[in-house]
């Protein structure tokens, strides 16, 4: 066929792409979203020159309602630009050429975004040159890397990195461990390289007045690291919070290292309603109901389900081990005592060589593919573990006589103590590090020491505590800052995933008022001129942070 020919038929085909994305239409509640983000989001647009907000580009629809306000409050202050950056490298033609079209002509998230003063869409693309540097940097970094703590630790240029390309390839790949020597990993690590100096250069060649992402995690968090390494305001938002991470906190939802300072500072009656109402929440989670404070949970561990016999008789000591998912972020609160969830149960399988106990393990009722086949290997291993049903209530195995139950973060910690057992946590990057309900050994050779003298372990566990964890870590929260009740919200589109779809747009709109607008943006400019860690009731008026709290409680 001659040349012409196929450029007139690449054309046509172009232009068929070109009509037919003219002649679709956003759903009606994205449509009555964006005309409402014009309305009410009227910043004139600032010259092309200024400094740039930087909000992370992604289709999380709940957290849109977040994004507008923030990002306008951060223009606003800054005389700046909206620019929305996607997180992830474009890797292909076919990604390039959506990605063009849908921002070019508003489409979808696209508009949204337009809607509330983007300005300019930043896509990440392959450069040569860059590559070649990125090939030079992992020449010089590749002798560093002997062991997975030297990728988890890994620094470049002073920004800490490795924990973020470590849990980026567990999820990818869906490895429950990393392979320094693989091709695979090779491969990756050179293009989050690549990536980490895309984000260096971009930061070097523009004023950043502020950023956005969606995780503190993976590489998502990469432009993170290096806004807060140069002193950039960096936020982190979701529909239910605002964090500010910075150089002695990189990660959100780290409060837990102050709940008992800031419960102690609570008003009396408020403390005391917030512990009778965390008991009886902890009571509805134990009685079986699913999604008690865990909105994202389709099954309970403390059901009815019930089993023959789960625990051998024996006069043996019995260790449950409760499992994470071993590709999600096991870096989600900062580093543990072992990089990842894999290396941390082939170090229990060596201690079951050395002691005589009986060993159990359970999943979440909720585990992913691919987690069986990782625990099977890993019995088949370790002989002694015992692998339990992955609906098998708790009642049950505590009725039966566990004694200890592991965990590196898990929720099991305080529900075990709750019930009072005694729980050994893995990390002192834990939700629960601020009380004394749980043993929170500070190193490896303390977790091993604790493990072989498992007889000689001494926790009184007070149960207030436990109540007091749970009302500042689950109730006593910003959770409906921008919705009149969070949880009620979620029961009224379906549940916890439909709030990443555009229904939740509608459900907004249905609740705002230009009162609450208005209590929103004077909130969320105090807390931006604070420099606090996470935008709390008090950011609102003196009427309003009281009201807040009394609905807490």
């Amino acid at each position: 066929m001659p040349n012409n020919s196929i450029s007139k038929l690449n054309n046509s085909f172009i232009s068929r792409i070109i009509r037919r994305i003219r002649s679709l239409r956003p759903l009606p509640a994205t449509s009555n979203f964006i005309e409402h983000n014009r309305r009410v989001f009227t910043q004139s647009p600032a010259h092309p020159d200024a400094p740039v907000v930087l909000m992370e580009f992604n289709e999380m629809h709940s957290s849109h309602i977040a994004y507008s306000y923030l990002a306008n409050c951060l223009a606003k202050k800054n005389d700046a630009r909206i620019v929305a950056h996607f997180p992830r490298p474009l890797s292909n033609l076919r990604e390039r050429l959506s990605f063009f079209l849908r921002s070019t002509f508003g489409l979808d998230a696209f508009g949204v975004y337009r809607s509330f003063g983007c300005s300019e869409f930043l896509a990440i693309s392959l450069d040569a040159a860059r590559n070649k540097r990125a090939e030079h940097l992992l020449g010089d970094i590749s002798g560093r890397l002997r062991t997975k703590v030297d990728l988890e630790s890994l620094s470049v240029d002073g920004v800490w990195i490795g924990d973020l390309i470590y849990d980026t390839y567990l999820m990818r790949f869906r490895r429950p461990t990393v392979d320094l020597e693989s091709q695979e990993f090779r491969d990756f690590l050179l293009e989050s390289l690549d990536l980490f100096l895309f984000w260096q250069d971009y930061f070097k060649s523009h004023r950043i007045a502020g950023i956005s992402v969606s995780h503190c995690v993976y590489n998502l968090a990469m432009p993170l690291r290096i806004a807060v390494l140069h002193d950039i305001p960096v936020f982190q938002a979701t529909l239910t919070h605002i964090y500010r991470p910075n150089r002695d906190n990189l990660f959100a939802y780290n409060d837990f290292f102050h709940y008992r300072s800031r419960y102690a500072a609570l008003p009396t009656d408020v403390q005391r309603a917030g512990l009778e109402q965390a008991r009886e929440r902890i009571e509805r989670r134990f009685s079986g109901e699913v999604g008690v404070d865990m909105h994202y949970s389709s099954k309970s561990a403390y059901g009815n389900s019930r089993h023959q016999q789960l625990l051998k008789p024996s006069p043996r000591k019995k260790i449950l081990v409760a499992t994470h998912c071993f590709f999600d972020s096991p870096h989600s609160y900062g580093n543990n005592l072992f990089p990842d969830f894999l290396e941390w149960l082939e170090f229990l399988g060596q201690i079951s060589k050395e002691s005589d106990y009986d060993w159990y393990i359970k999943t979440h009722p909720d585990y992913l593919p691919g987690t069986m086949e990782i625990i099977r290997s890993f019995i088949d291993r370790y002989p002694k573990f015992s692998l339990l049903p992955a609906n098998a209530s708790h009642h049950q195995i505590i009725g039966e006589g566990i004694d200890v139950a592991l965990t590196v973060y898990g929720t099991i910690a305080f529900e075990y103590a709750a019930l009072g057992k005694t729980v050994i946590n893995c990390s002192i990057n834990n939700p629960h590090i601020a009380y004394d309900f749980n043993l929170h050994p500070r190193s490896v050779g303390e977790y091993r020491a604790m493990l072989l003298n498992i007889d000689q372990l001494t926790l009184t566990i007070d149960k207030k505590q436990v109540h007091e964890y749970y009302f500042m870590h689950h109730l006593y929260s910003t959770h409906n800052m921008f919705v009149d009740d969070y949880a009620e919200l979620l029961k009224s589109i379906g549940g916890y995933s439909a709030q990443f779809t555009p229904e939740i747009y509608d459900k907004w709109l249905q609740q705002w008022t230009p009162r609450k607008h208005q209590k929103l943006l004077a909130a969320l400019d105090r807390f931006v001129d604070s420099g606090d860690f996470r935008m709390e009731y008090n950011h609102f008026s003196a009427k309003e942070s009281e009201d807040r709290m009394e609905g807490q409680a």
